[in-house]
C-alpha cells in the first residue's frame, strides 16, 4: 500500500518540470484566502509524510531506499521493488536561510534548517561537491550520498547557514554570481520583486513580448506580478531582457537600506573558505544561458571564472546553471563550459545522479518552505532514493527534447486570479 501511495505522488509531480521553490509555488501556499488554489496532493502528501515519519515506518521506508528502487512495469504501470544497481547521488539546492527582506520569495527559517542538518548528520553519508564529482566518475560505495549546495550568495548563508554546518562539521558548496560579490549588489530579479512591492497601488503595464497587465492590490499580487514578469524575460534574448529591466529600474526609486548587505562579500567568503566551504560559478549577471548568443555566453563563464579564481586564489571548476530548468540551460552550454574548464554543472531538475549522469547536467532537489516540517524533509529525501530509477534519465537529453521557444502565456490572463510561472 505505501508503494502504492509514492507512485500515485510521483505521477502527479512531473520529474524535471517543476522548480520546488519556484516563487509562485510558494505565493501560492501561502495565500490562505483562497483555498481553491490548493493542491489536494500536498495535503496528502504531508499526512502521508506525518504519518509515516511520527509512527517510525519512515526510517523502514528509508532503509530499504539504501539498496532497492521502487520501478513500474510499462505495460500496467504497477511498482515494483528491484535492487539498486548503481550509487545515487543526491545534492540539494538551498538560496537563502533566514527570514525578511531580499529576496523577497524566499524564506527558511534558521531553527528549521539546524534541523534538517542535523537529520542530515544523523542520516545520510554526506559528502562534498567534489566527492559527487568523484564518485560518478569512480564509484567506491554503494550508499546513498547527499551534497548542500546554495545558489546566488545571500548574506544569510554567512549569518545563519554557515555556523550551523561549521557545528555540525558538514561540507556545502556556494555558487556566486560574481557580480554581485565584487559589488554588493542583488541581481536584476531581486530588483525586480522590490520594485513590485514599492510602487503605487494600482494597475501596472509593462511591455516586454507584448503588453502585460497587472493589478497591484497587495502583497501577494505585486509578488505574483513579479513572477510573472520575471517567467517571461526568462524566455526573451538576453538583450531583451536586460531593455525591460532597466525600464522597471526607470520607474520607481528602490529604497536603498533594503537592498544593502545583502549579498556576500569577500571577505565573509574567504573566511567560509578557509573553514572548508567550497565556491562555484553562478555566471557574472546571472542571465538565463539559453537565451544568450556565443559571445554572451563565453563572457558569463569565463569572466565569472576568472573573478571568483581572483578573489578566492583557488580554482573554480564547478557551475550552476542560473534558474536552473531544462529551458534555462540550453544545448550550448556542456561544451562551453567544458572548454572553459569546468567540471560539473548543476541544474535544478529534479531526481537523483548515478554513475551514468552527464556532469554538465547534474539534477539537485530545492528544499524551501514547503519542507519546513522535518517530516516533509526526511520524506521527501526518502522518496528521492527510492523512486531514483524514474528520474535517472539523463537531463542533457530532456534538453535535446524540449522547445526553448514555448509560447508566453496569454497577457490577458496577467490580470486577476492565480497565475503559475
Amino acid at each position: 500500500m505505501l508503494f502504492r501511495e509514492l507512485m500515485v505522488f510521483d505521477k502527479q509531480i512531473p520529474s524535471g518540470r517543476i522548480d520546488r521553490t519556484d516563487p509562485q509555488r510558494e505565493i501560492m501556499q501561502g495565500d490562505a484566502a483562497n483555498s481553491s488554489t490548493r493542491s489536494p496532493a500536498i495535503g496528502w502528501r504531508r499526512a502521508l509524510a506525518g504519518g509515516l515519519y511520527h509512527t517510525g515506518l519512515l526510517r523502514i521506508v528509508k532503509h530499504i531506499s539504501r539498496q532497492y528502487e521502487l520501478g513500474a512495469t510499462p505495460e500496467s504501470g504497477g511498482a515494483f521493488l528491484r535492487k539498486a544497481a548503481l550509487p545515487k547521488f543526491l545534492i540539494l539546492c538551498y538560496h537563502r536561510v533566514g527570514t525578511g527582506g531580499v529576496p523577497l520569495y524566499s524564506e527558511l527559517s534558521p531553527d528549521v534548517f539546524e534541523a534538517q542538518m542535523r537529520f542530515l548528520k544523523e542520516q545520510y553519508r554526506i559528502v562534498s561537491l567534489e566527492q559527487i564529482c568523484q564518485g560518478l566518475q569512480e564509484p567506491t560505495t554503494a550508499e546513498p550520498s547527499v551534497a548542500i549546495t546554495f545558489d546566488d550568495g545571500y548574506r544569510d548563508v554567512y549569518r545563519h547557514a554557515f555556523p550551523i554546518l561549521r557545528a555540525y562539521n558538514l561540507p556545502a558548496t556556494v555558487f556566486l554570481i560574481a557580480d554581485s560579490v565584487d559589488t554588493g549588489q542583488v541581481s536584476w530579479y531581486d530588483r525586480i520583486f522590490l520594485a513590485l512591492q514599492v510602487m503605487p497601488a494600482g494597475r501596472l503595464e509593462v511591455e516586454l513580448d507584448r503588453l502585460w497587465c497587472f493589478e497591484l492590490t497587495s502583497r501577494v499580487s505585486r509578488l505574483r506580478a513579479a513572477t510573472d514578469i520575471i517567467s517571461c524575460l526568462r524566455k526573451l534574448p538576453n538583450d531583451r531582457r536586460k531593455e525591460c529591466c532597466a525600464d522597471l529600474d526607470g520607474r520607481v526609486e528602490l529604497p536603498a537600506e533594503q537592498l544593502e548587505g545583502c549579498m556576500l562579500n569577500w571577505e565573509e567568503v574567504q573566511i567560509m573558505q578557509q573553514a572548508g566551504l567550497t565556491f562555484g560559478s553562478h555566471t557574472v549577471t546571472h542571465p538565463v544561458v539559453s537565451r544568450l548568443t556565443a559571445v554572451e555566453m563565453e563572457y558569463e563563464l569565463t569572466e565569472s571564472k576568472r573573478r571568483l579564481e581572483a578573489g578566492l586564489r583557488a580554482p573554480v571548476r564547478d557551475f550552476a546553471f542560473p534558474f536552473g530548468h531544462v529551458e534555462d540551460c540550453g544545448t550550448e552550454a556542456a561544451a562551453a563550459l567544458r572548454k572553459c574548464g569546468y567540471r560539473s554543472a548543476v541544474t535544478t531538475v529534479p531526481g537523483v545522479n548515478a554513475p551514468s549522469a552527464n556532469p554538465f547536467a547534474l539534477r539537485r532537489v530545492q528544499i524551501g518552505e514547503e519542507h519546513a516540517s522535518l517530516s516533509m524533509f526526511a520524506f521527501y529525501l526518502t522518496e528521492q532514493f527510492l523512486l531514483a530509477s524514474r528520474t535517472q534519465s539523463d537531463v542533457a537529453m530532456e534538453l535535446e527534447s524540449t522547445s526553448l521557444q514555448r509560447k508566453p502565456r496569454d497577457p490577458s490572463r496577467a490580470v486577476g486570479g492565480p497565475r503559475r510561472a
